[in-house]
């Protein structure tokens, strides 16, 4: 390095150490902007690549990686911006030694001695990653060097063979998830194999490996992985190795071998086993044209008789108004009121003008839901709820119900004191008189100072 390439290095050496801001902490809401700084900053290494700057760029990556290293404990780094922008930095720096001809073996000795001593997780997971910018030679050194971990330990009689991924001990378990996903990368489905003939499958590892196939359109060999992955599912408790997409991937890949009737009695037993929208929208997809009503009736048929919450999301996307107010005017109070807001919100306002009695009925359960579990802070939409409610009985000419509804709520919930004063004045109509800007401040002020 002559001086004035070493002047131009010591110059950005310094704005790096400036833009990481060593000893100062960076609390949560810093951290967006912070990292965009130092984004910029890495773009200023990156831009030398075609300035014949020999080394510079792959010295100063390694000064940034190591100050990211020094910063990480003055951050608020519960986002994972700051590990994110390491990755993409880490792989920056091997594409800059790739590009000055530096040897594979030494940055794959740099690569693992980082993985292994990362006291932060900044590389965890970076396999995928390194996987896509590495050359062919540093892959097969990687590759090596994660199989030989595994020979070396399978070698102790007390590893058995062909357990579940997360049986084996940490001494084999860790280097096999390095070597999925560094063949997940590559699209490598001869070694992912050869690596489960080794240590057993599990649904998650055949989900990945057909959709590795489909990658390539390899459709047959897709099918092969997809109905193994299917057949292993409910052999045991999976846990983290399951794979609930497995059973969906096997009709798209029977549509595309031309099997078409075979897609559509998988999709119809998908569906059966577990009748949600998302299965509907699987199973319409391969239901010959001319036949869609015939199917959409057998799946609401076969929907009718799980949970209402599913019911209520299949029926919305299909817009089945009537069969939701039946099946709402049916059911007990206390079935709507264990339904999820996110299920009873699209029911609801789609009743509103279609049904308004079933409508009122769930905004009853809205309300209630809210009061039964006991959260203060969502009580205003509780009363939102309720008026809703109120309203619709009235339009529909059932007070009666209303008052049914305050009764019970006067019954269960009369010591909840930061709701029942609103409610009264619900029930009697009265509106409460909003406070203006001034009281509002001068309350805010003494709750804050006092």
């Amino acid at each position: 390095m002559n001086g004035r390439e070493k002047k131009r290095h010591d110059r950005l050496v310094g704005e790096i150490e400036d833009a990481l801001q060593l000893g100062r902490y960076i609390g949560y809401g810093e951290m967006y902007g912070f990292v965009n700084s130092l984004e910029k900053m890495a773009e200023q290494i990156a831009s030398m690549k075609d300035d014949n700057a020999g080394l510079q760029p792959v010295r100063l990556y390694e000064v940034f990686l190591a100050g990211c290293h020094e910063k990480i404990e003055e951050c608020d780094e519960s986002g994972g911006n700051l590990g994110m922008f390491f990755q993409d930095l880490f792989c920056n720096w091997i594409k800059s030694r790739q590009s000055v001809g530096l040897p594979a073996e030494e940055t794959v000795a740099q690569i693992l001695k980082w993985m292994e001593n990362d006291d932060y997780g900044l590389c965890f997971r970076i396999e995928m990653d390194i996987a896509k910018v590495i050359n062919r030679d540093g892959y097969d050194l990687l590759i090596d060097h994660f199989l030989a971990l595994i020979e070396n330990a399978l070698t102790d009689p007390t590893n058995k063979k062909n357990q579940a991924p997360f049986d084996y001990p940490n001494e084999i378990r860790l280097p096999a998830m390095s070597l999925k996903d560094l063949y997940e990368a590559r699209k490598d489905v001869r070694g992912y194999a050869a690596l489960c003939q080794r240590l057993g499958s599990s649904p998650r590892d055949c989900e990945r490996l057909a959709e590795m196939e489909i990658a390539k359109k390899h459709w047959s060999h897709a099918l092969t992985w997809a109905e193994k992955g299917v057949a292993l599912e409910p052999l045991r408790d999976w846990r983290n190795e399951s794979s609930r997409s497995i059973a969906l991937l096997k009709p798209k890949i029977l549509g595309k071998l031309g099997r078409k009737e075979d897609a559509l009695k998988t999709a119809w037993t998908d569906f059966e086993k577990s009748p949600c929208d998302f299965a509907y929208d699987e199973l319409m997809q391969y239901v010959p044209r001319g036949k869609k009503s015939e199917w959409h009736e057998r799946a609401i048929e076969v929907a009718s008789k799980v949970n209402i919450g599913t019911f209520m999301d299949l029926c919305v996307k299909t817009r089945e108004w009537e069969r939701i107010a039946a099946r709402v005017s049916a059911a007990k109070h206390a079935v709507l009121e264990a339904v999820s807001h996110y299920s009873l919100e699209p029911a609801t306002k789609g009743l509103v003008k279609r049904d308004p009695l079933a409508a009122a009925k769930l905004y009853r359960a809205l309300g209630l839901r809210i009061l039964n579990s006991g959260k203060s802070k969502y009580y205003h939409n509780a009363l939102r709820h309720l008026e809703s409610a109120r309203n619709l009985f009235s339009k529909a000419d059932r007070n009666s119900r209303w008052q049914a509804v305050v009764k019970t709520i006067r019954a269960e919930h009369s010591r909840k004191y930061g709701f029942m004063p609103d409610f009264e004045r619900l029930v009697s109509g009265k509106q409460k008189k909003p406070q203006s800007f001034a009281v509002k401040a001068r309350k805010r002020w003494k709750d804050q100072s006092s």
